[in-house]
């Protein structure tokens, strides 16, 4: 029986090899750089190839599972309102303010005038009417007006027709014009009453 020797490759052999294997290995990089986007699925993974530890946190999105795959969580309820913080400390007190004017109303005069009205046949809605008026004093003001009869029965038909401002040119009230209407059957006084101030 003859006994085989083991020999060392020649250099040339190495070299060879050598060649084959850069030869091969550039290939597989190739076909690594040759497969099509959105080519690999499901078939094309083994088991367990694809863990969650392989996967960037973020890099998921909903167009990437199945429809029915990811389920709505409840919904959060809505925060109720804060208690409200302690009351703060009391401020300093403000620099006193600037003196005011002077108010525009002085000292308030009444100012009156009066007219007799008629009574004519007593209630039977004829009445009688007068007019009056009464101006404040040179450089017065009028504020307000009323009028006032001389008899005060309840059942006397006494009334006040209207009662008018009076305005000068500047459109400041200067008094009133009031008319009063008698159905008593007896004479009685009307009379305007003004209040006047000088501004």
């Amino acid at each position: 029986m003859h006994r085989v020797l083991a020999r060392r490759p020649s250099p040339s052999m190495a070299v060879a090899c050598l060649a084959l294997i850069v030869a091969l290995s550039g290939t597989g990089i190739a076909a690594v750089n040759a497969v099509a986007p959105n080519s690999v699925g499901t078939i094309q993974l083994q088991n367990g190839s694809v863990t969650s530890a392989k996967v960037q946190d973020f890099t998921l999105r909903k167009v990437d599972f199945r429809p029915g795959t990811l389920l709505r969580g409840p919904r959060g309820l809505r925060g109720l309102p804060g208690q409200p913080g302690p009351k703060g400390d009391k401020g300093d007190k403000g620099d006193k303010g600037d003196k005011g004017d002077a108010g525009v109303i002085g000292a308030i005069t009444v100012r009156t005038a009066s007219v007799a009205v008629p009574g004519g046949v007593a209630q039977n809605a004829a009445y009688s009417t007068r007019a009056v008026q009464k101006t404040c004093d040179q450089g017065e003001r009028a504020i307000s007006a009323g009028t006032s009869w001389s008899d005060d029965v309840d059942d006397l038909e006494l009334v006040m027709v209207w009662l008018k401002p009076v305005v000068d040119a500047s459109n400041n009230v200067v008094g009133f014009n009031a008319k009063g209407g008698n159905d008593s059957g007896n004479n009685s006084t009307f009379t305007v009453h003004v209040l006047c101030y000088k501004p």
